[in-house]
């Protein structure tokens, strides 16, 4: 798929299954106003910065484009939401591009594992919103890797929502120091897996309250209701697997 010569705030891609490359002719032109980008139910497995000429290998990759020739990439990008993409792992080749973020919703991606990698999370400390939903691969948020990284903070993240995750364990079960300076909303709800909330330390100021989708409880420690909501959720669970029926969910 290849764009012509037009500014851009908004890109949808919306139903193109079989979508596994998009170009733009003159990326400094096209892209230089863009948003917000939209993807629904697209075959990427990845996200990374356009730097030239596409190889055979890397046709299921969506490219975001190179603003200039040196670093600043989709330096206007402020929402980027990702929906029913199947094949995407996770988004850690494109955390160079989203420096600026502010909302980011992930829904559905089936096979997504982890959200980042901890060294790139930095990447996204403008974001504001975070929303994963319905990601029945996904471990934790914020997976490991070899580089070194003692602390990971989301210094304007102010809304966290992690909803009908099965396989989630933790937000992230590195031990780093995780700061949320700003975090106030924290949504958590079909987590059954999720066994904490971090394994290292974490400092979260202005969080007081953690919503599920029956009530809201307060949370002094968040890693201890976390764990409670953990039982709670097997119990129900198991009482429905009884019953044969379900219990209403509450979606914020």
């Amino acid at each position: 798929m290849t764009l012509q010569r037009s500014p851009v705030a908004s890109l949808p891609l919306t139903c193109f299954p079989i979508l596994k490359f998009l170009k733009s002719l003159n990326t400094s032109m096209i892209f230089s106003n863009l948003e917000k980008i939209e993807m629904v139910d697209c075959n990427f497995k990845e996200l990374s910065p356009y730097e030239g000429d596409v190889g055979e290998e890397r046709d299921v990759t969506m490219l975001l484009p190179r603003i200039n020739p040196l670093h600043h990439i989709c330096t206007t990008l402020e929402t980027l939401e990702v929906h029913m993409c199947g094949s995407l792992i996770n988004i850690t080749r494109a955390s160079s591009s989203l420096r600026n973020l502010t909302t980011l919703e992930v829904w559905y991606c089936k096979e997504m594992v982890e959200l980042i990698t901890s060294s790139k999370a930095q990447c996204l400390e403008q974001l504001v919103t975070l929303k994963i939903d319905g990601c029945e691969m996904m471990r934790e948020v914020i997976a490991s890797d070899d580089e070194t990284t003692d602390e990971i903070i989301f210094k304007e993240l102010k809304c966290l929502e992690l909803y009908d995750l099965q396989n989630l364990k933790s937000f992230c079960s590195g031990n780093y120091t995780l700061k949320f300076p700003s975090l106030d909303e924290l949504y958590v709800s079909k987590c059954p897996a999720m066994e904490n909330f971090c394994n290292g330390a974490l400092s979260k100021p202005k969080l007081q309250e953690v919503q599920t989708r029956w009530d809201v409880r307060r949370c002094w420690d968040l890693n201890a209701t976390i764990e409670q909501l953990n039982k709670e959720e097997c119990e129900v669970s198991e009482e429905t697997g009884k019953n044969g029926g379900h219990r209403e969910d509450h979606v914020p």
